[in-house]
């Protein structure tokens, strides 16, 4: 049986309007970019399509 997914929607940073399809929404998502640095983006909401905005940038490390 096929796992269910879902759309989440990206606000801000490299990814600002991109659209992906997705089978968890956590509260918090990291993203590498270039450097080894991540973008972090946070779930502004409990029901999909979860929109996640970019909070900051975190170096070399999990963020939390």
């Amino acid at each position: 049986m096929p796992e269910s997914t879902f759309p989440i929607e990206f606000i801000g940073g490299s990814r600002d309007g991109e659209v992906i399809e997705a089978t968890a929404a956590p509260d918090y998502y990291e993203v590498p970019v270039n450097g080894g640095f991540k973008e972090i983006y946070e779930r502004q909401n409990s029901e999909p399509p979860f929109v996640y905005v970019q909070i900051g940038y975190v170096e070399n490390e999990s963020w939390k």
